[in-house]
């Protein structure tokens, strides 16, 4: 079987081809979760992705399968498994492949845990993949993060800026673990729903429902990262600001990056995606030959699988280069 990246990650053998996710629409491709990077109408998704792409884009075209359900494209079998990454990400397991999109082994609040696969082939996301990339503890950071919202919501108010498909639903569910249920933005609460359909236990009230008072007081507003940044103006938040309120931003880059906390009071570096120290330690329990990095530092992170686990690694050849039989 050919590997390699042409307009998405494509696997071939002879005339067959099958896509994950592709850069444009096709039936012949599978999409791993509803992040507009990775997501395409017309393919083939879980039925949380689906309904997450219906909400945010009023796209309905997919045809749609359960985890661990086996499905066919052009006689290729996949099988969608769970990513752990954001309500209905999957990895798909496809020959002997296992390709894992954007995933997360240690677990989140509200999308489970991506589990390692044996595998002969891996394909591995390289969002943190230089070695000094490693997050703090996720329950220490939570418990900094809860902390904050309790004080914050009972002094002046809170506002938290998070990726309104993802983060935002853990910071929901981080509030509601200290006992605040917080006001959301219409954007974030048409996302929570779709959680909540699917038996997450989420509470949450939309901030334009709110009377009056409660709208120049909700405690905490969870909003996305862009209604917090400046970059997209958003009343309530220039409102709630204007009062008092701080601002949070929650993202792993906080941990990372400078820019991750410009224009914010404070940052908690959690991620839906694993990094440095859990993607090595997945790809060595996944136990492949051969692996590709995709997504990210491909280059740093297959140095490193290949100087401390032994197994051969390279970034994922472009078209028209070596073919993995070749560079086996």
């Amino acid at each position: 079987m050919d590997i390699f990246d042409h307009k998405g990650i494509c696997l071939r053998e002879g005339k067959r081809a099958v896509y994950l996710d592709p850069a444009n629409s096709r039936p012949d491709g599978a999409v791993t979760h509803a992040h507009s990077d990775h997501l395409r109408p017309n393919t083939h998704m879980t039925k949380p992705t689906a309904d997450v792409m219906k909400v945010r884009t009023g796209s309905t075209k997919a045809t749609t399968h359960d985890y661990h359900e086996k499905f066919k494209i052009n006689d290729f079998e996949l099988e969608f498994i769970s990513a752990g990454h954001v309500v209905g990400s999957a990895m798909i397991e496809c020959n002997g492949l296992l390709y894992t999109g954007d995933y997360n082994p240690y677990g989140t609040v509200t999308s489970g845990k991506a589990e390692p696969q044996e595998c002969e082939t891996l394909i591995v996301e390289s969002t943190y993949g230089k070695p000094d990339q490693t997050l703090p503890d996720r329950n220490e950071v939570l418990e900094d993060l809860q902390a904050w919202i309790g004080a914050t919501s009972a002094n002046g108010g809170g506002i938290i800026g998070a990726y309104s498909l993802g983060k935002a639903q853990e910071v929901i569910a981080t509030a509601n673990t200290a006992g605040i249920v917080p006001a959301v933005s219409n954007e974030v609460g048409s996302v929570s729903d779709i959680y909540k359909k699917y038996k997450v236990p989420l509470e949450y009230n939309r901030y334009e429902d709110l009377d009056d008072n409660e709208k120049n007081k909700p405690g905490l507003l969870v909003t996305s990262t862009s209604a917090t940044s400046g970059k997209k103006p958003d009343t309530a938040v220039q409102k709630l600001r204007r009062n008092g309120a701080k601002v949070a931003r929650v993202s792993g880059w906080c941990a990372f990056a400078k820019w991750a906390l410009r224009g914010v009071d404070a940052g908690f570096p959690i991620s839906d995606h694993a990094d440095f120290a859990d993607t090595m330690k997945f790809v060595e329990e996944c136990n492949p030959k051969q692996v590709y990095t995709v997504h990210g530092s491909t280059k740093e992170l297959a140095k490193q699988i290949e100087k401390k686990l032994g197994i051969k690694a390279r970034p994922l050849p472009k078209y028209g280069e070596v073919a993995i039989e070749d560079y086996n």
